[in-house]
């Protein structure tokens, strides 16, 4: 298409001109762009605006509050099938603290002993408080566990102060 056979579109096509646009706009279009603010509401008639919620419900409703759920169950609580008591932890630590005990007193010919049967009975104590926190009571399991745990931490601070004199107690 050359330039000489163009037509601008709003342009009279069979002597029809476009009613709502100016001569020469596109179609569609409404008129030239607005530039700066949108007029002000009450600068226009009022009855060319619809009447406001507060206008017809007589006063401001305010912020919008959510509807009251009325809950016929009331919530469910969740519960520990198994709770840890005190009781049960006072009894895993002396029963673990028994273990100990009766390991340390049975095989204390030397250090080098005490140390391997301390560390070999808590572990087996530790294997027993794993069983018991699987299967069993799980306040008897802490119990176990932190006698246990004492009990072996005793038996390394005994191998640190042999080191440190210069003796490996486990070897």
């Amino acid at each position: 298409m050359s330039e000489s056979q163009w037509k601008e579109p709003g342009g009279s096509a069979g002597g029809q001109a476009q009613a709502t646009a100016a001569p020469g706009a596109w179609p569609g279009a409404m008129g030239p762009p607005m530039v700066g603010p949108p007029p002000r509401l009450s600068a226009q008639p009022p009855t060319s605006r619809p009447p406001t919620p507060a206008a017809t419900m007589g006063t401001w409703q305010g912020a919008l509050r959510p509807p009251v759920f009325k809950v016929s169950q009331p919530r469910p609580t969740y519960r520990e099938p198994l709770p840890v008591r005190g009781q049960s932890v006072a009894i895993g630590g002396a029963a673990g603290a028994a273990w100990m005990l009766l390991f340390g007193l049975i095989f204390n010919g030397s250090a080098r002993s005490y140390v391997w049967v301390s560390l070999i009975a808590g572990f087996v104590a530790w294997g027993a408080a794993a069983i018991l926190a699987r299967f069993g009571d799980r306040g008897a399991a802490v119990g176990v566990a932190a006698s246990s745990g004492v009990a072996v931490a005793i038996a390394g601070i005994l191998v640190a102060y042999r080191l440190a004199g210069g003796d490996w107690l486990l070897w």
